[in-house]
């Protein structure tokens, strides 16, 4: 038995030692910190680094929402080998990506722990619009989220493909988002709202499911002595048809 709790052990140690852990921030607090936000098409991938498990792409941007377009991502991992548990990704050509990157020894790369979400312009129009019209109004109110951090939330009340939000009928926003500062108690539910700016539909529908059922997940490290905390809400028209597709998420 002793032997086998030992192996046991090994097993498990390894597990941890070798699984990738990233450290996950809100839409609004990546696009805050990053050098560069948009939207990439990957052209090439080539110049692969056996040694060093890298490779690069060739990228153009389809959407750029800040910073300066840069031609060559450097990727983490093997063309067509990837290895989950050392934070390697893949990417193909052809492909397009919302990115928001910061930029390391003068160039920009990516592992499965950078934000970035896969994206089709094509399917996602109207979202990608609500996300540069969200972008332009953090830009320009920078001023009224100091001091607190962005967070989000899930509806722990869920039993269907969305969520209650997801669900409000007769929505017509607008604009495509809201920002709301929220005060929270210890079991993460949320006890004070108060609106910075809303969808112009439904408002109180939303604040009243937004008390009911979300569960607020603070952020890991910066936990506020107030339990004050901002959420944004997209309106991600584009999901409507879509199952488990969210229509009004915390995040995108």
């Amino acid at each position: 038995m002793k032997k086998l709790f030992f192996v046991l052990f090994l097993i498990i140690g390894v597990i941890q030692v070798s699984a990738c852990k990233c450290v996950t921030n809100t839409l609004v607090e990546n696009y805050l910190a990053a050098d560069v936000v948009g939207v990439i098409k990957i052209l090439k991938v080539y110049d692969e680094n056996d040694e060093q498990r890298t490779y690069k792409a060739d990228v153009k941007f389809e959407k750029i929402y800040k910073g300066e377009q840069f031609k060559t991502l450097n990727i983490r991992g093997l063309i067509g080998d990837v290895s989950s548990g050392a934070c390697e990704t893949s990417v193909e050509v052809g492909e397009e990506y919302l990115i928001l990157l910061s930029k390391y020894n003068n160039s920009y790369g990516i592992s499965s722990c950078s934000p970035k979400y896969h994206v089709d312009p094509k399917k996602e129009k109207n979202n990608l619009k609500a996300l540069e019209k969200t972008f332009a109004y953090i830009d320009k109110n920078k001023f009224r989220f100091m001091g607190l951090e962005f967070t989000t939330g899930y509806d722990k009340l869920q039993t269907g493909d969305k969520s209650a939000l997801s669900n409000i009928k007769n929505f017509s926003p607008k604009q495509p988002f809201a920002i709301y500062k929220i005060t929270i108690n210890d079991f993460q539910k949320i006890e004070k709202i108060s609106p910075i700016t809303v969808f112009g539909s439904k408002d109180k529908e939303v604040e009243k499911i937004m008390k009911n059922n979300l569960e607020i997940d603070p952020p890991l490290f910066t936990e506020s002595p107030t339990n004050e905390y901002l959420i944004l809400l997209l309106y991600l028209k584009d999901n409507m048809n879509t199952k488990y597709g969210e229509v009004i998420n915390s995040e995108w």
